[in-house]
């Protein structure tokens, strides 16, 4: 015997007797205006490690509770990078390229969007980084937006382009000379498998990705 289970959800609570329609939600944006917290405020500091690839900065700064203490901050490179989505129409499907190469932090191979430090965050920083990687040219490009890989301790800023693709622009068989990275194409359905099977983890692909699908860009031009 098979039993269906019906849910009714909850009505929402109504609002005290006397409030207009809509107080309550202005009083809770009062009270959430109210409670913003606070900021940390940098007292003093000094670089604890420099080269050429990386910056380590040790501030003594002052808390919103009022504590002093110690934070530490890392600048990768300039501070500044590019993500390049590379799009493509197959047959009327809008397919992403991403690059598949060996990373050695992760200590593993991943497949990601290509990327890399910049100068600026400029288009022309990003096209380097796509012909470096792929050896892509491409006919147009949008800037989708910025994202900030880890807020809490890195004070990188990426800039995230929209490349567009004609087939005759593709070059099957182009390896990158220092990383071996090679280009790889997905449908959106493909790429949406490959993240729920745990085969992409590069954080800035997926906020890339992100920003790629919040702002309807998944049309080819």
């Amino acid at each position: 015997m098979t039993t269906t289970t019906t849910h009714t959800p909850a009505a929402p609570a109504a609002e005290p007797s006397g409030t207009k329609p809509g107080a309550i939600t202005e009083m809770i944006a009062v009270i959430q205006a109210q409670t913003v917290p606070g900021t940390i405020e940098r007292l003093d500091g000094s670089t604890a490690l420099e080269n050429p690839f990386i910056r380590v900065d040790t501030d003594t700064v002052r808390f919103p509770n009022g504590a002093i203490g110690k934070y530490s901050t890392v600048t990768s490179g300039t501070g500044l990078g590019v993500i390049a989505i590379p799009f493509v129409n197959f047959r009327g499907i809008p397919h992403l390229g991403l690059v598949r190469q060996y990373r050695y932090p992760a200590g593993e191979f991943t497949l990601e969007f290509p990327r890399g430090g910049s100068e600026d965050l400029t288009l022309d920083e990003a096209a380097r980084e796509l012909v470096e990687e792929t050896g892509l040219d491409y006919n147009s490009a949008t800037l989708l937006g910025t994202l900030r890989p880890d807020t809490g301790i890195l004070t990188t800023q990426v800039s995230v382009w929209k490349t567009n693709h004609g087939r005759e622009h593709l070059r099957p068989g182009h390896v990158e000379d220092e990383t071996g990275a090679k280009v790889e194409w997905y449908s959106y359905g493909e790429l949406l498998g490959l993240i729920r099977r745990g085969k992409i983890t590069c954080g800035m692909t997926l906020a890339a990705l992100a920003l790629l699908t919040a702002g309807g860009n998944m049309n080819c031009p």
